[in-house]
């Protein structure tokens, strides 16, 4: 996607902006998805991860902080569950790093496709393990009940089949981040890649 830009400060200002509209587009779709739906997804980072495609990590890890200011400023409450971000920090890096550094512009479609699966294959351990060791330290906060339709079935199936708590806080999280990590990666590059839709201005939007 290219704009034309007369300074550097309008530019980040677009991203700025961008950020936030990442971060309630990602808000929008997990409510229907995950709480008004009821489905076992999460589907919180496409618009996140897009970002990072396009832009760079570092504003979509904006947009993920804009994602949980988003949710406070709607619930008016501040809960433990919000530590939480960081899995939406972490898929902001992975992804846009991944990009920078592992996906070329001379990639076939079929290279491309073999890259995008990989990255899903990484966003799943890196959402399952993040997302596992908060889930085991807010676990052990009495004040800490919030429930999580995603998860909390399989925890209910497998609690006896784990000695460890925290493996088991991770293991419950891979099925369900199998499926969301790879709708989310394809999506989120599917995003990317309708930017290029844009008319090519003078100016750059990287």
């Amino acid at each position: 996607m290219t704009l034309h830009f007369e300074s550097a400060g309008r530019k980040r200002l677009l991203f700025f902006v961008l950020s936030i509209v990442c971060g309630l587009l990602d808000y929008i779709i997990c409510d229907l998805v995950a709480w008004a739906n009821h489905l076992p997804l999460f589907c919180d980072t496409i618009f996140i991860m897009a970002l990072s495609f396009l832009v760079g990590p570092w504003w979509g890890v904006l947009a993920g902080f804009f994602y949980h200011l988003i949710d406070f400023a709607l619930n008016r409450t501040l809960e433990l569950g919000h530590i939480f971000m960081l899995c939406h920090f972490l898929a902001a890096l992975t992804a846009g790093y991944y990009k920078i550094y592992f996906m070329k512009n001379t990639d076939t479609p079929a290279v491309t496709f073999i890259k995008l699966v990989i990255l899903s294959i990484v966003m799943m351990l890196v959402m399952s393990v993040s997302g596992g060791i908060i889930g085991y330290i807010l676990s052990n906060i009495e004040a800490y009940t919030e429930a999580s339709s995603q998860t909390d079935f399989l925890t209910f199936l497998w609690q006896n089949k784990f000695h460890s708590k925290i493996l088991l806080q991770i293991a419950v999280r891979i099925p369900v981040n199998i499926a969301d990590r790879f709708i989310c990666v394809f999506a989120a590059w599917g995003v990317f890649l309708l930017t290029n839709i844009f008319p090519a201005r003078s100016g750059s939007l990287h």
